[in-house]
Formats: C-alpha cells, structure tokens, sequence
C-alpha cells in the first residue's frame, strides 16, 4: 500500500456484488461519492446530517482503496456497488445540488483514529432495517435536529478518539505490489514493509518466523519468512515476493489487523517504515539529515550533476542546494526539501551504485554504507568489515575491545560499536551501525591504516561531525 493516503482521482466500481458478471465504470472521486450520496440519503436532511454522512462515505471509499480490499484478492476494481458489501452506487443517477455542492468541498477530507494513517473503514447503515456497529443515518438526523453538528456527530458513532484529515493531496492510485520482483540481497522501503508485515501476521500464523532486524534489507531471514508465508497460504514456496505474493501479505495483514473493520487495530507510522519521517527542509539535524547529506555526497562522485552535501547533521543552504540538485537531475520537482518521494529517490539511487560493489574486506580499502542499518542480529559480509576496522582501530584505542570476525553482529560486536561511539564522542543509540556510524568507523580506520603506511605514529586527524538518534 502507498505510504500515506491520497485522494485518488479516479475510482473504478463494479456494479453489482464481487463475483457477479457485471461491468466496471470509472468515475472520477468526486462524482463517485456524489452519487453514493445522493442514493443513500436525503438532500433534505439537516447539513449537519449530510456532512457526517458524506465523510463516512468518502472514508468508506478511501479505505477500500487504501488498503486494495479487492485488487490484492485479484479483482480488477476498487469498490462494488452493492450496499450488502459496500455502498450504494446508482450508475446514471441524477445527483442533488446541494449534496454535490458539499462533495465539492469536502471530497479530500477522510476520518481516521488519532494516532494512525489508514481512512477509518467508517461503517453506516439506516439504524431502523439494518444495525451496524457504525454510523445510524438516520439516528444523525435525530441528532443534527438536537444541534449536534457534524464532527460531535460522528464522534458520537465512532468514538471521541477521531480527527478528520483534511486537504488530503489527490493523485493517481498507485499499484498495490511493487512494479519489479523482490528478492534475496535487496534493499529499500519495500523489503522493509514486507518485513514488518509478515512480522505482524506470524503472530496469528506463529509458523511463520520472525525476522530480526526489519531494517529493508531482504537477508536469509526475510526468504525463510516470505517461504513459510507462500507455504501457509497455497503460493509456490520460491522465496519471491512477486505481485502474487504481495498482494496475498497485504491482504493477510490487512485482514489480521482489521483495517476493513471499523473496530481496526489502525496503522501506525512506525509499522509502515522507521527510514522517513517527516519532510527534512532548512533548519532541521540529527541523524536524518546526515544520512542524506552522506547519501548525496556519495551519489556526487558519480553523478558530476549532483553537488555534494557537507555531512555535519545541520540542514543549510548547502544541503538545500545538494538536494536542489539531485531533484533536478532526476526529474523531481526542485523544492530543495526532502519529502517522501525525494527520499525514496536518493535512497534507491545509492543502493543502485552500492549493490554493484563486492563487499569482501581487503586490509586497506575503504566501503560505503552498504544500505542496511547493522543492528544486533544481522549477518554478511559488511558485518564482516565492521569487525575488521574495528579490530583494526582498537590497536590505537583499547578502550574498543576485539572481537572474532564471524560476519556476525552479536553482543560482543554490539559492545564494540558502543565503545567506539563513547570513544568518538557520537551520540549512542546503543550499537546499531547507520550511514553516520559506518562512516566514522571507515574514516578512523582509513586514517589509521593511512597514517601507518606514512610514518609510524602520523594520524592527521578529520571532522566526525553528525548525529545519531
């Protein structure tokens, strides 16, 4: 599923309920919920009324979307038109005035729990033939009549815990699965979804094993997961995250976290990634802004028309150009800010030049961030080369203790980061290894190994500015 919700333009509605022999129709958002509206209530109705009831519709619609209910089960459409499994949706039907007049306004706008991102699946039904767990429609008349208006009258149905999202943006409706196949040794923003999705379903399919650490980068771990997950639920057990398979975990994910139900266990930020958080502009620091600046510097010296970034964790006008200048290379629109989709960018740029490199450690050479943050329990190779400068720099400073170079970061390894950091002076989060840490570590240790081939003793010193949360 996308990141965060968006409006979609266009929605595509099967007329009739999901496995009938009926057509599909387009409609633009809008028109569709004008029409929903215009079949499930009355224009006369108290606009208090109207506006509750259209929210609950529009966050109806986007939930179904959101979450692609139906697509990720294989159907070719977004919602039905039937009220027994959605909403009411009359092709062709005239549309009252004064319900378009609202649809117009407050089209982008959708209900969600405080704390969550998904559009609440905001329940309704008229609460005289039909009880539901949601909205009554015409229970909100009755209290639009008592001067309730429309927000206390939606609180009144779905709990005093919503807030309304308002001028939400409206874009095309992404695909649901990634356009390329997912495997062993890749990286990003995708693996690391997968990862926390299958991490949440094992704990109703406890067969499946958990995978440690969820930090986007698809090891040994991650196939036996998605394996045991293709197993469980009839796919062929090739370890491949295909669209078959993606479809299949969100869906799954979906149904145990109850995100199709008004009584949803909701979607955190930090259940879809840790690697994005808010837009990075002038005047922010820490450990984001390093990792982007140590991004963009590295892109730099392979793409002459990127400019590098100091990396001192502060956001000024250098960074702003740097990534001015990135956005323009790759034809991103040039605001000088990291929004999420300058984020993805830079990120998929980097690991595109890293994944062509050979993380084998020779006595001398200096590697980049190989694009996973290193955290208690990873293995490979780059485990391997932090072992190894590691090592390397407690001959100078035995204050960072030795440890076997197995290519597995463990407690004893964890320790060592730890000491360093103390050593260094960089903030500790404990012992994970991120773009800033790994840098520091290579530069110590090329200054080290450098100095040491110059004249015994020589150590010329460099800047270990930045910052780890």
């Amino acid at each position: 599923m996308p990141f965060t919700p968006t409006v979609p333009e266009q929605i595509v509605i099967h007329l009739g309920s999901p496995d009938s022999d009926a057509q599909n129709v387009t409609e633009t958002f809008p028109d569709y919920i004008k029409n929903v509206a215009s079949s499930e209530i009355y224009p006369t109705w108290p606009e208090a009324a109207l506006r509750a009831n259209i929210l609950a519709q529009i966050s109806v619609a986007m939930n179904r979307v959101y979450t692609g209910f139906y697509r990720n089960r294989g159907y070719d459409f977004d919602i039905t038109s039937s009220p027994a499994y959605d909403q009411t949706y009359v092709y062709g039907r005239d549309i009252f005035s004064n319900i378009s007049e609202i649809v117009d306004e407050i089209f982008n706008s959708y209900i969600r729990r405080e704390g969550t991102i998904e559009p609440l699946f905001t329940e309704f039904c008229d609460g005289i033939e039909v009880q539901c767990n949601g909205l009554y429609q015409w229970g909100s008349v009755e209290l639009a009549e008592r001067g309730l208006d429309y927000f206390s009258i939606l609180q009144n149905y779905y709990g005093n815990d919503i807030e309304l999202v308002t001028e939400a943006p409206v874009a095309n409706r992404p695909g649901t699965a990634p356009p390329v196949v997912i495997r062993e040794g890749d990286t990003g923003r995708d693996v690391e979804i997968l990862q926390r999705r299958l991490n949440r379903i094992s704990a109703n399919y406890p067969g499946i094993p958990k995978i440690y650490p969820a930090d986007g980068f698809f090891g040994r771990s991650t196939y036996e997961a998605v394996r045991k997950f293709q197993e469980v639920f009839g796919l062929t057990p090739d370890g491949l995250v295909g669209r078959a398979t993606w479809n299949q975990i969100e869906f799954i994910y979906n149904a145990v976290k109850k995100l199709y139900t008004v009584n949803s266990e909701g979607l955190s930020l930090s259940e879809v990634t840790t690697r994005f958080g808010d837009t990075l502009s002038i005047g922010d620091s820490g450990e984001g802004v390093s990792n982007i600046q140590y991004y963009l510097s590295y892109i730099a010296l392979f793409v002459p028309s990127v400019t590098a970034a100091t990396l001192d964790g502060s956001y000024g006008e250098g960074t702003a150009e740097s990534v001015r200048s990135f956005q323009q290379t790759y034809g991103l629109p040039i605001t000088g800010e990291v929004d999420r989709r300058t984020f993805d960018s830079i990120e998929n740029v980097y690991y595109g030049i890293v994944s062509e490199i050979n993380y084998e450690f020779t006595y001398g050479r200096i590697f980049p961030f190989p694009g996973r943050i290193i955290a208690e329990g990873t293995e490979g190779n780059d485990v391997r080369i932090i072992q190894e400068y590691l090592n390397y720099i407690s001959q100078s400073y035995p204050e960072i203790p030795r440890v076997n170079v197995d290519g597995v970061f463990g407690p004893a390894s964890v320790a060592q980061v730890v000491a360093f950091k103390e050593v260094f002076g960089l903030p500790s989060s404990g012992g994970r290894v991120n773009a800033v840490t790994w840098n520091a570590i290579s530069n110590v240790y090329d200054d080290l190994y450098t100095g040491s081939l110059a004249s015994s003793g020589q150590y010329p010193g460099y800047d270990l500015s930045g910052e780890e949360s």
